[in-house]
Parts: structure tokens; C-alpha cells; sequence
């Protein structure tokens, strides 16, 4: 299947493997519908074959590749600069024959030279072959020169006199020290005529920030594209990009404790849940506020905190009208929760976890130890209601515990202490004067539940086998498993709290 068989419906600003979702095989040659789809975002022109004849002149398209030494590394067991070989052919084949192209790469000749940018293809009418043969010939080597790149691209647009759409392909930052969001910025405030497209390219745990800065500023969008198994898909179940620029705009401003604050924005389409398209603030004040292009409609807006604990989603619905821009703040400051416990008056060994008070969703657990250094636990979460349970786990057949509700204001503290009851229970099994092997089970009195087993052996370390549960009425099932018969004896014991309680059941 061509990319003139596929419809581009209506989500602005998809992450690549939203883009595709059916067959793994097959997202290479969605990528490079994917860049055609860019374009027609620009510049509003239809990729269809039969409309080509009716379509306006497209304006051009300006390529920039990366081809660093990076681009020799794997995705899905495949070097990136083979992947990007081939699906850069495969969207060249299906470029409109009116259309005009140029090709910039950089890192593609000399080792740590950050001057080594080069039009491999000047800004001009399509040569398909010219073109193809010209990025099969890319040999990564040297380093990541985005902001020359860029300024190398500007020139040739100011030379050329001419608008054109500029799609870049990277799998890194800038290694050459330079500021390539403030050269897209600098560039459009001299009159510059451009959108620039960003796409990162297995850049998955990186800082992006300044790839979206430079998409942001460009008027454009940046998407990510990931590992292989994330990009799979079908042409027929792929999701593209509109054909016109949305003109209204979502811009989130994030922050926490008074500071900027990383949070990742994920919109959806009201009327059918369709993914429109993602964005992270980061920290930076070039990226946050974070601004998505949306075309006129009602969406569904989930932002989520990054890096924070707590209750870290917030969820909206907006409305675009008109081209309208709708500007939405949000705060996850944080507050303080300190969580203590002891058993029999000394600090215990417990485990905790604290749920969202409305969703009882899990934001943070752990474990207390008995030491001054981690008991009482400290945590930092953002505010609002929390339920907070404790288990303890010195105490055999311990249960979840609810602490109580809290409410964390911002910069405010709060703290749940309990202190657990407990008793040692020590049960052995002789015979006469002789220690006998034998099973343990306890089980609580009034539930009939379970709530420890264990085994006495014959050494005096183990016999009699010490049990600390909370104080109440127990029933002990002892069977004397070396014996003759395996004889069992039941008896009902009660623990009281701080105190040892012992049994030696005689066989």
C-alpha cells in the first residue's frame, strides 16, 4: 500500500507510534508518510496522486538529515541510517512530481567537525533519483551540529527568496555548543518564512526539551518515533496529521513549589477519543508554557506530573473556537507526610503505601526499618486527600492497617503515627526430655484464619519455635512428624501484649 492510498484524518501533534498500530513490518513506510503529512500540514496540499493535477503549487520542502555517528546505532536490531535510507526513499517515491526539494545533512563526512554541513541536494525541482541516490550515499560519522545545520538552511531559504516547510530528522541534541530554538526564534523575528517540523528519532530517555523548543518556536510540530515495536503498523489503520495548520492552541503552564515544573500533556478528541497529540513542558521556560496546535473542537485534556509523587494527574476539557488559544495553569506544589512506626513502644519494621483519596489509586509505598534514619518515613507529595495504610512485618499474620485520611496543603506538613501491640508466643514439642520434630500452625480464635506456620526440628535453637503476633486467643495444631502415627495435639493459648507466652506440648 502507497501513502496516495491513505486518509489523513484530524490529530495534530501525535508522538510517531500513536501514528501506527497494526503490523511492525510495515512503519517504515508509515514514517515516510508521516514526513509527507508534514508537509501538507505546512503548506495545506493534499498528498492524493489524483489530486495533484488540481493542487496548488506545494511550497518546498527542505529536508535536514541527521547522519552523526549516533545513526549507526540499532532499533529493533537495524542501524537507524539503513531504517532512515529507506524510508526516506519510499517518501520520496511518492512526492507530487511538481514538487521543489532541497537536502541538507551534517556529521556525514569528517569525525568531530562541527562544520561539517553540506546541501547534498539544492532547493529545486523534484529529481527523485538524484535524491535517493544522495541519502543512500549518507556514511554517519561525525558529530550533531543542529543549530549550523539550521543557520545552513535559513541561508539557503534567504538566498532562494522563498517560504518553505523544514523537516528535521535527529536521534540527538546539539553537540557543537549551539542554540538552535534561539536560531529559529532570531530567524522568524527577522521575517524568516518557514514551519519547522522536529522529529526525534530513538531518543527515548533524553532531556528533549530543546528538540521541542525548536519545533515550538518554529511553528511546527515535534514528534518522537521510538523503538520498532512501538512504531509498528498498517497504512489503512495509521493516524496522520490534518492537511491544514490548526490555528488555535492549548498552552499549559506548569508549575510546583513556585518553579517551573516538567509535566507531559496528552490530548484527546471529545467526540470519538482520538489521540490529538502530546507535549512535555520540561523545566525550561523556552518549553513551558507548552503550546499544541488543535484544530476548532472540544478535547479532553490529561497533564501529569513528572518526576513528583502523589496525586499527579489533572484532567480538563476545553474547547477551540474560532482559532482561539486556551491557556490553562497548573500547580502540583507539594507538601510534607511523615509516617511512623513502633511496636510495643520501639520503632518497628513496616511496610506503607498511601492511596489518592477519591481513585484509591497507589502514588507511593515503601518500608520504614527499625531505624531512626528511615522511621519515621518522610515523603514529599503533592496536594490533596490521602488514605495511608501501614502492615507490619515483624508481626506474623499482620493485615493492612488504615492510618487515617490526610490533606496536604502546599508547603504544609503532616504526620500519622501507630504504635502496634504485640506478644511473643514461643511453642515446642518434647517428648519426655527429648525435643521432638514437629509442624506449628496457629491460626487466630475467632476468624479461624491462618496466621503463621512453621516447624520445631530437635535443636534447642528452634525448639521451641518463637512466633511475636498480636496479642490474642490462638489455636495451636501441632503434629509430630518423626513420630510413630504422626500423633496431633490442639490447644487454645492467649498472648497478651510485651509479654512471652511459652507452650511445650508433650507427645
Amino acid at each position: 500500500m502507497l501513502c496516495n492510498d491513505v486518509s489523513f484524518p484530524s490529530p495534530q501533534l501525535p508522538r510517531l507510534p500513536q501514528l501506527c498500530e497494526v503490523a511492525s513490518r510495515l512503519w517504515l513506510r508509515c514514517l515516510g508518510c508521516f514526513f509527507i503529512a508534514l508537509w501538507s500540514l505546512s503548506v495545506g496540499v493534499g498528498v492524493s496522486a489524483a489530486d495533484d493535477a488540481a493542487a496548488e503549487q506545494p511550497a518546498p520542502l527542505l529536508l535536514i538529515l541527521d547522519a552523526s555517528g549516533s545513526m549507526w546505532g540499532q532499533v529493533d536490531g537495524e542501524n537507524k541510517i539503513v531504517i532512515a535510507r529507506r524510508v526516506l526513499a519510499d517518501m520520496v517515491a511518492e512526492l507530487p512530481a511538481a514538487s521543489t526539494v532541497g537536502v541538507v545533512a551534517y556529521g556525514h563526512r569528517r569525525e568531530g567537525d562541527c562544520q561539517d554541513i553540506e546541501t547534498l541536494i539544492p532547493l529545486g525541482p523534484l529529481d527523485s533519483q538524484a535524491v535517493t541516490q544522495a541519502i543512500e550515499g549518507l556514511n554517519p560519522k561525525g558529530k550533531t551540529p543542529i543549530t549550523g545545520s539550521l543557520q545552513h538552511a535559513l541561508d539557503i531559504l534567504e538566498t532562494a527568496k522563498t517560504r518553505a516547510t523544514v523537516v528535521l530528522l535527529s536521534d540527538g541534541l546539539e553537540t557543537c555548543g549551539g542554540d538552535p530554538c534561539g536560531a529559529v526564534r532570531a530567524a522568524l523575528e527577522k521575517g524568516a518564512e518557514l514551519v519547522l517540523h522536529v522529529v526525534g528519532f530513538d531518543v527515548s530517555g533524553e532531556d528533549l526539551s530543546q528538540l521541542q523548543c525548536m519545533a515550538q518556536a518554529g511553528n511546527g510540530l515535534f514528534l518522537t518515533a521510538d523503538h520498532g515495536d512501538e512504531l509498528a503498523a498498517a497504512l489503512d489503520a495509521a493516524m496522520a496529521l490534518p492537511v491544514d495548520v490548526a490555528a488555535g492552541r492549548l498552552a499549559v503552564h506548569a508549575v510546583a513549589d513556585g518553579k517551573l515544573q516538567d509535566v507531559a500533556v496528552v490530548v484527546r478528541r471529545a467526540e470519538d477519543d482520538a489521540d490529538m497529540g502530546s507535549a512535555r513542558t520540561y523545566n525550561t521556560a523556552e518549553t513551558n508554557p507548552t503550546a499544541i496546535p488543535l484544530a476548532d473542537g472540544k478535547y479532553r485534556v490529561k497533564i501529569q506530573a513528572v518526576g513528583l509523587e502523589g496525586d499527579t494527574i489533572r484532567q480538563l476539557e476545553i474547547e477551540i473556537r474560532d482559532g482561539s488559544t486556551v491557556q490553562h495553569q497548573v500547580d502540583f506544589s507539594t507538601a510534607q507526610l511523615s509516617i511512623g512506626v513502633r511496636r510495643n513502644g520501639q520503632l518497628s519494621d513496616a511496610i506503607y503505601r498511601v492511596l489518592v483519596a477519591d481513585s484509591r489509586e497507589e502514588t507511593a509505598s515503601g518500608r520504614t526499618y527499625a531505624h531512626a534514619k528511615s522511621n519515621p518515613a518522610v515523603l514529599r507529595l503533592t496536594t490533596g486527600r490521602y488514605d495511608v495504610e501501614v502492615k507490619p512485618i515483624e508481626i506474623k499474620g499482620s493485615q493492612w492497617l488504615p492510618l487515617g485520611q490526610v490533606e496536604l496543603t502546599a508547603q504544609g506538613e503532616a504526620e500519622l503515627h501507630h504504635d502496634f501491640p504485640s506478644g511473643t508466643l514461643r511453642l515446642g514439642a518434647r517428648q519426655g526430655d527429648t525435643l521432638v520434630d514437629a509442624t506449628v500452625n496457629l491460626y487466630d480464635s475467632a476468624s479461624g484464619k491462618s496466621v503463621a506456620q512453621g516447624r520445631t526440628y530437635t535443636a534447642d535453637t528452634s525448639n521451641p519455635k518463637v512466633f511475636e503476633v498480636a496479642e490474642g486467643l490462638y489455636r495451636v495444631v501441632m503434629k509430630a512428624i518423626k513420630l510413630p502415627g504422626a500423633p496431633v495435639q490442639e490447644i487454645e493459648v492467649e498472648v497478651t501484649a510485651t509479654k512471652v507466652t511459652e507452650r511445650m506440648l508433650d507427645f
